[in-house]
């Protein structure tokens, strides 16, 4: 499948590991001012999940730019509810089985 991102120019990725490693320098800004509060324990790959599927699976010509300013700008607490969800489904499933 190829990904393609809107900006000025068109960029097109091969694979959603290839988007991933594009962003990687602004998930290591948001991670860098992450490990300054409560939340040092989100990754990258924890943001990249989020919004991947609560932002930009809902988006049209989404651009790198705008990719970026999610990251920086995210709302870590959401992140956060996310990540707490996702592991008590977990914990859940493994109960059930």
């Amino acid at each position: 499948m190829l990904y393609n991102v809107l900006g000025d120019s068109m960029d097109e990725y091969q694979s959603q590991k290839e988007l991933f490693e594009a962003l990687k320098p602004a998930f290591k800004v948001k991670t860098t001012l992450l490990k300054k509060t409560n939340y040092n324990y989100i990754r990258d790959i924890d943001i990249w999940n989020y919004l991947k599927q609560y932002k930009w699976s809902k988006s049209i010509n989404l651009t790198i730019s705008d990719m970026v300013n999610d990251i920086i700008h995210i709302n870590i607490v959401d992140v956060d509810h996310y990540l707490k969800r996702k592991i008590y489904n977990e914990e859940k499933k493994l109960n059930t089985d």
